[in-house]
């Protein structure tokens, strides 16, 4: 039976209520405002009318005196996304840009930056499919590694062989004992995955090593889901600290190749 998963949009994970500069403000009124509102962009308006749009790094070397509209960039195609558009478009579209306007009848509804990958939707959307990915490791593990505990290929921890079996011991004193399988943790049937080949095969990958490689990132990932961490640590691109949308999109491919492969 297929589960219905919750579809996050660029809509459910953009801030709805948009700030906006006033087209007589000087350069300093704006460069402050949004300094003090911790904003990167903001349209800028007359009355109701979106003229086009300020960034703070635009603004950060231009005179203070000057008119913020001699500063301002036109709306163009290339920063609005739809509303409609899911949840991997978005992580693509913000890989290339940090920010998009969202839209239509000529204002603007919305601003999608790369902070708001932070919020309630996201973890939504991304639960579903890590909860959803953890059970079918655990039936392909079943399947295709039955013998996983003693099979010497798999280089598990005698503290994490025990601490699952700990676990299933206390399932069965309540009598609501599954599989062992079960109660082991996702680094663990990462292990697993990666060790045994029809495994890794059946999930779309190329070897073990890129098994082993992609699903620890997607480990990385669960663990900030499951724990309410940032899933946006660093707001950049490029070789920096702490988890960019560059590793989370990557992460959110291989739980999307991973599902696929095992339903088709």
């Amino acid at each position: 039976m297929e589960r219905d998963l919750y579809q996050c949009t660029a809509g459910d994970l953009a801030t709805k209520s948009v700030d906006t500069v006033p087209t007589e403000w000087t350069v300093d009124e704006a460069h402050k405002w949004l300094s003090e509102n911790g904003y990167d962009v903001s349209p800028v308006v007359d009355g109701d009318q979106p003229l086009g749009y300020i960034s703070i790094d635009d603004l950060a070397e231009a005179p203070s005196s000057e008119s913020v509209s001699d500063h301002r960039q036109p709306i163009t195609l290339e920063e609005v996304i739809s509303t409609d558009a899911d949840f991997g478009t978005v992580l693509s579209a913000l890989y290339d840009e940090g920010f998009y306007f969202l839209g239509g009848r000529n204002q603007v509804t919305g601003i999608l930056t790369r902070a708001d990958l932070n919020t309630s939707p996201a973890y939504i959307h991304l639960y579903d499919r890590l909860s959803l990915l953890e059970e079918e490791l655990r039936d392909l593990i079943l399947t295709e590694a039955p013998d996983w505990k003693e099979n010497e290929g798999i280089d598990l921890y005698q503290d994490e062989v025990r601490d699952i079996e700990r676990r299933h011991q206390q399932a069965e004193s309540a009598n609501i004992a599954l599989e062992e399988i079960h109660y082991a943790q996702f680094s663990t049937l990462k292990k697993i995955i990666a060790a045994v080949e029809p495994c890794w095969q059946s999930c779309g990958f190329s070897n073990d090593n890129v098994a082993e490689r992609d699903l620890s990132d997607v480990t990385d990932v669960r663990n900030a889901v499951a724990h309410s961490n940032l899933l946006i640590e660093n707001t950049g691109q490029g070789l920096m600290e702490g988890r960019t949308v560059a590793t989370l999109l990557d992460a959110y491919e291989t739980i999307e190749t991973c599902i696929e492969s095992l339903h088709s």
